[in-house]
């Protein structure tokens, strides 16, 4: 079965381009000039690659792709630009892109990033599968915990220095106090060498459950890098988080096998019902809202996780069941 392609842009000589280079390779290949028809056409059409112009008349191009990112997040996107920056590249990065090209480009270019951007995608796709495919008879698997051993040696280093400083416990401190006690015991941890950087963030992460942009200047100062860097390098990674995670993490699967199982459907009952945002938590912080690429249980999809727990075949009435009962759960005042 040929691959499935969208191009939106509004020159038509790239359109023309496109066309000619990919039918050529046996890519089934759309095309548009409009960003706002582009968008309506993935909600009925699944396209392994859509390629997306920065600068449009109508919808930016960025938020043509952050909108991808929610309606289409199994497609490799990659952006085309006549004006390439840092500033941008990096986020259309963040919003979900896997690659740019630059204009006027070659064949042999645009079909380059193509390709490599559809091999990147699966193979995110399928080490993620690899890592969380392991499900039990009820369809409900355990997440295996990040980095324990760092957090049991962070926790002992800054409880012992806390005590014989005579110093009020980690729990006692204010949120800005505690997250800088646990950026100095990580920093003191590793050699401050930025091929330390990703193990750092790892480990703030893990401890911390996000990184806060004190704790990214921190790190910044220390090992003689811009915030800048540090940020965009961050956010490449899904796993990295800015804003503070509620008690309770719920993650929606939008994969392939979930999107078109009705996993937008749940994503929207989830915001709905918690009047947050992906990336954001509740006024009470109960709860924040994930969207993620795939958990590895498509046999179960759509699948919606809560904290270590893996619930298939999800409905909106068995979500809304499932989050009241979570609140009945915790303690009053």
């Amino acid at each position: 079965m040929a691959r499935k392609m969208l191009v939106i842009d509004d020159d038509s000589i790239v359109l023309s381009s496109c066309l000619r280079i990919f039918e050529a390779e046996h890519f089934d290949v759309v095309t548009t000039t409009s960003p706002e028809e582009g968008l309506s056409l993935v909600l009925d059409t699944y396209f392994d690659v859509i390629l997306c112009d920065w600068m449009m008349p109508g919808l930016d191009g960025m938020e043509v792709i952050t909108r991808l990112d929610e309606t289409s997040p199994g497609s490799a996107v990659v952006m085309i630009s006549g004006y390439p920056s840092i500033e941008r590249t990096t986020e259309a990065m963040k919003r979900g892109a896997m690659d740019y090209v630059a204009k006027p480009f070659t064949p042999d270019e645009i079909s380059k990033a193509v390709n490599e951007a559809i091999q990147r995608k699966e193979a995110e796709e399928l080490e993620i599968i690899e890592k969380f495919g392991r499900l039990t008879k009820t369809g409900q698997i355990s997440l295996p915990s990040i980095d324990e051993k760092i957090l049991q040696t962070l926790s002992a280093a800054i409880d012992e220095r806390r005590r014989m400083e005579a110093r009020p416990s980690l729990e006692a401190l204010s949120e800005p106090e505690r997250l800088q006690e646990i950026t100095l015991a990580v920093l003191d941890k590793y050699d401050k060498d930025t091929n330390n950087l990703i193990p750092i963030l790892q480990a703030i992460h893990s401890y911390a459950g996000y990184l806060s942009y004190e704790t990214i200047g921190m790190i910044a100062r220390e090992l003689d890098m811009s915030e800048h860097d540090i940020f965009g390098t961050a956010s490449f990674y899904t796993q990295f988080r800015f804003q503070k995670p509620g008690k309770h993490r719920i993650s929606g699967c939008a994969g392939t096998a979930c999107f078109v199982s009705g996993g937008g459907v749940i994503l929207e009952a989830i915001k709905s019902k918690l009047s947050i945002m992906p990336g954001e938590t509740t006024e009470d912080g109960v709860f924040s809202l994930e969207r993620v690429a795939c958990l590895g249980c498509c046999a179960l999809a759509p699948v919606v996780t809560i904290d270590d727990e893996v619930y298939g075949k999800m409905r909106p009435a068995k979500l809304s069941r499932t989050i009241d009962k979570i609140y009945r759960s915790e303690p009053k005042g």
